[in-house]
């Protein structure tokens, strides 16, 4: 379960449609995996495609999200999968857009030069404990979220 949230959190990092790079490091295994793919977000819907290694698209709409594997198969999510999943792609679109950093309540940040250090509050806490989000002329670059278990997961928008 932890694995399919991780996946998803790389889903949605900036507004709009863009490409990006994920790169994932599991501490249990000392090992980063590396993705790529592009991520489109409009009212209410966020569509993340993994184009490399291989292809997985990952859709939520509104409380709804789905996998589609390369063969095809779309998997409805459920429970606690789908409860995970829906908080990180909330949170990656919280954090996705210089001006939406400064507004948000879930959250309180630091700035140094060109890196907001977001600490997370409420019950965010007990699932990602901190985020680094890198900007240059107001615009989000890249963020690493940090999980309570060591792992981390980087989103670099090409």
């Amino acid at each position: 379960m932890r694995i399919i949230l991780i996946l998803l959190l790389h889903v949605i990092l900036f507004a709009n449609s863009y490409n990006f790079e994920e790169i994932k490091f599991v501490s249990a295994v000392d090992t980063s995996f590396k993705k790529s793919g592009k991520i489109e977000v409009d009212k209410g819907k966020v569509v993340i495609t993994y184009k490399e290694p291989s292809f997985k698209q990952i859709t939520k709409i509104d409380n709804n999200i789905t996998i589609k594997g390369s063969s095809g198969d779309i998997f409805i999510l459920k429970g606690k999968a789908l409860y995970y999943t829906g908080l990180f792609i909330d949170v990656m679109t919280k954090i996705d857009t210089f001006d939406k950093l400064k507004t948000n309540i879930d959250f309180k940040i630091e700035r140094k030069n060109d890196i907001f250090y977001i600490t997370f509050l409420g019950d965010l806490a007990d699932t990602i404990t901190k985020a680094e989000v890198k900007i240059k002329n107001l615009k989000v670059l890249s963020f690493k979220m940090f999980m309570p278990n060591d792992d981390t997961l980087e989103i670099i928008k090409k």
